[in-house]
């Protein structure tokens, strides 16, 4: 009872037959018994050589029409495909082309926008520039007229001093009368005494020397 039990609840058969002709493997190289063996050609007639070519060539026949069947009928599928990809694409490619173009044509506007606000800008900033460096020159222009007119007014100022021919007599004539002493010394503590004949006193002693 238990071995009919094992035998009904077994997973697979416990004996198996391989029904295969008896050959040698197919790693294994050429028998030396059969190495020079020429197997005969098999001689038939005429008939049946003829018989077998016409097999043969129908054979051939269906097989290319079949072929050509199959091959037209895929070309005709492939293009009846290709056709209607090619309108959905076409639709899609035009979709896409005027998205592009509303695109390009808000980017142009902004663009025209931005470089107006931008010419603005520097034709302001240019202006200011110019203002500045009008203002600059008219400033600079102003400082020198003061000057050359206080140099102006300070050399009438001196014109009177001049002495020209006409006061030239007196101007010796005063000369003479008030001369007046170029002459200075220095003494060793850096003291300045102006005048030819001026005496000039010690701290330490009450000597007297004139340069």
């Amino acid at each position: 009872m238990n071995f009919k039990h094992f035998i009904l609840k077994r997973p697979c058969p416990l004996f198996t037959q391989i029904a295969e002709a008896h050959r040698k493997p197919r790693w294994l190289p050429v028998a030396k018994s059969k190495i020079y063996r020429i197997p005969k050609r098999p001689v038939i007639t005429e008939e049946e050589r003829l018989e077998l070519l016409r097999i043969n060539n129908n054979y051939k026949t269906q097989m290319r029409a079949i072929r050509r069947f199959y091959h037209e009928e895929m070309i005709k599928e492939k293009s009846s495909l290709e056709s209607a990809s090619s309108e959905m694409s076409q639709r899609l490619e035009a979709d896409d082309w005027e998205k592009c173009v509303q695109l390009n044509e808000q980017w142009n506007i902004q663009v025209a926008a931005e470089r107006e606000e931008r010419r603005k800008a520097e034709l302001a900033a240019m202006e200011e520039y110019a203002l500045r460096r009008m203002e600059a020159k008219d400033t600079e222009l102003r400082d020198r007229i003061a000057k050359a007119s206080e140099k102006i007014k300070e050399q009438k100022e001196l014109s009177s001093t001049f002495i020209t021919p006409e006061t030239l007599e007196a101007a010796i004539d005063h000369a003479l009368a008030n001369p007046v002493d170029y002459n200075y010394a220095i003494d060793l503590r850096g003291n300045r005494f102006t005048g030819r004949d001026t005496p000039v006193k010690y701290e330490k002693n009450t000597e007297k020397a004139s340069v």
